[in-house]
């Protein structure tokens, strides 16, 4: 809590993230543990259970599942692989407290996620959270989830991270990692966008610093360049008033004219396909 006795925003949002994925365990734990009866004759299979077990064999994500989780084109073998490190991420967040990096891709509902950033900063500096919004600032690192994963569960718990060592901690605003680049890559020596590589499909973006400022005017330079969470780029408008597939928008260097990235489709995704 603040002097106000006010509760961290990020905290909040920790709290609603763990919760998500409770409920999501629950659909999934309940329905194995029926399936589990079904095949060995203790229960009816239904028909929702054999389309769960239809859904196995063809290697797909199951309805049910699906329809408590957050949005995802993951085959079913890749979907837990994916499910295993975004609870890892919950998980270490509550034991050892808040990342340098946040892993931006493994959130339920991202915006929140956003929207707990700019409130903190907001209480920080008694600034109307109205007039905020991020600048980015591409940080000349790279971080994956699934090595930091490996690192904190191969060693004691409480045990600072090597990977952690080769980041310093922002002062103001957060750090993101874990995006993916769609029809474009990044010049790590000029920290641009320029053109894919023969062969590359979706090369990771390095970790971005959003650092929330006050009535800020992006350079007309900048690429406005779209954040999605599937390569489906559609989505609804949920309840929230926020779209189940867009996240924000990136101003971030780039190589070429805007009006060049806009005909490429050029764009910045949560998860690639696979």
């Amino acid at each position: 809590t603040d002097s106000k006795g006010r509760k961290d925003s990020l905290t909040i949002v920790l709290l609603q993230e763990a919760d998500r994925f409770n409920k999501l365990l629950r659909v999934i734990k309940n329905s194995m543990r029926t399936i589990k009866k079904a095949i060995k004759g203790l229960v009816v299979m239904s028909e929702e259970l054999e389309r769960v077990y239809t859904s196995f064999l063809n290697n797909q994500v199951p309805t049910l599942w699906a329809s408590a989780a957050y949005p995802s084109m993951k085959g079913l073998g890749s979907w837990i692989k994916d499910l295993v490190l975004r609870i890892h991420f919950v998980d270490h967040w509550i034991h050892n407290g808040q990342p340098k990096s946040f892993w931006l891709s493994g959130f339920f509902f991202p915006q929140g996620f956003l929207t707990g950033t700019l409130q903190n900063h907001a209480r920080k500096y008694n600034l109307p959270i109205d007039e905020l919004s991020f600048e980015f600032e591409p940080y000349p690192a790279y971080r994956s989830q699934a090595d930091f994963y490996n690192a904190a569960t191969s060693q004691p718990a409480g045990k600072p991270l090597e990977l952690d060592e080769q980041i310093e901690a922002v002062q103001d605003g957060v750090l993101v990692h874990g995006l993916f680049m769609d029809a474009s890559s990044w010049d790590d020596e000029n920290m641009v966008v320029v053109d894919a590589k023969p062969g590359e499909m979706n090369p990771p973006l390095p970790a971005v610093h959003m650092l929330p400022r006050q009535n800020y005017v992006p350079d007309a330079a900048l690429y406005k360049c779209p954040l999605y969470k599937t390569a489906a780029r559609a989505g609804v408008l949920s309840t929230t008033g926020h779209s189940t597939n867009f996240v924000v928008a990136f101003y971030i260097p780039a190589s070429k004219p805007q009006a060049y990235w806009i005909g490429k489709g050029t764009a910045l995704l949560c998860q690639v396909t696979d």
